[in-house]
């Protein structure tokens, strides 16, 4: 499969500005033949930091601006990922969505652990959904999730072929990016992919290195600081090393002495 990166630097506030630039991505990635396209974290608004932006911003999962990316998806044939601030009665949400060629839904996940002061502001997800696409199995996380190997774990539990990653990394943080992406690749031996921001949103410096690693954590892609959209090919169906075989390898009762240890911390 063919997927696309789009590193880009979201205008903080102006939702409108910013589904057009998404657009507009989905249709040029959909003349060199790309199937899908990664998008930052709160690729629709911006990073948030204060209850100002999240109230001008928040919106339904049915809202008209996802409806018009969903348009785009169908009339270029082209799935995306995007991400926005969700509102759903009094609670708000870091979620991305997942929509197929079609323009339709397949899956939702909520931001699950939330990273300094998100957590002022947003509430957690609990659900970790896999789900099928054109190309096979996909799960998603966003940004700080991918810290928590438990996280990419469960999803490979679940039959995940490949994870998508949405973010907003910010610096001093290159560093962990990119071991924690070879890692969790390595460990659950699926491909990751993940797509950054760019730019400043004082105080956060977001500093792009979005990337596409194989099962075997090895760079596929990795862009640099700028706003951009990079192709890459990802094959799901490589051959795993047969000695190697880390999750049916793992001793089934860790997940019980994990679960205990941490009801008595």
């Amino acid at each position: 499969m063919k997927i696309t990166l789009a590193q880009t630097q979201p205008d903080v506030g102006d939702l409108a500005t910013n589904v057009n630039n998404i657009c507009y991505l989905l249709t040029q990635a959909s003349e060199v033949q790309s199937k899908l396209v990664l998008f930052p974290e709160l690729s629709l608004s911006g990073y948030v930091t204060n209850q100002r932006i999240l109230e001008l911003t928040a919106i339904a999962e049915n809202d008209n601006y996802i409806r018009k990316i969903k348009q785009s998806c169908e009339q270029n044939n082209i799935d995306t990922v995007i991400s926005f601030p969700e509102i759903e009665g009094q609670s708000y949400y870091i979620t991305s969505l997942y929509i197929d060629h079609n323009g339709e839904t397949l899956a939702k996940y909520r931001k699950t652990h939330l990273f300094a002061d998100e957590q002022k502001l947003f509430n957690k997800g609990e659900d970790y959904p896999v789900f099928n696409t054109q190309f096979g199995k996909l799960g998603m996380m966003i940004c700080y999730d991918l810290e928590f190997p438990e996280v990419a774990r469960l999803l490979k539990l679940q039959g995940a072929e490949m994870i998508l990653i949405s973010t907003a990394n910010m610096q001093p943080y290159e560093h962990h990016q990119d071991v924690y992406l070879m890692s969790r690749a390595l460990e659950n031996e699926v491909p990751v992919a993940i797509a950054n921001q760019v730019g400043i949103n004082e105080p956060h410096h977001f500093f792009g290195h979005s990337a596409v690693v194989d099962h075997n954590g090895q760079f596929l892609l990795k862009l640099d600081n700028v706003a951009q959209a990079q192709h890459v090919n990802v094959n799901l169906n490589i051959a795993r090393d047969a000695d190697l075989d880390y999750v049916n390898n793992l001793h089934s009762n860790i997940y019980q002495k994990l679960s205990s240890v941490k009801e008595s911390v």
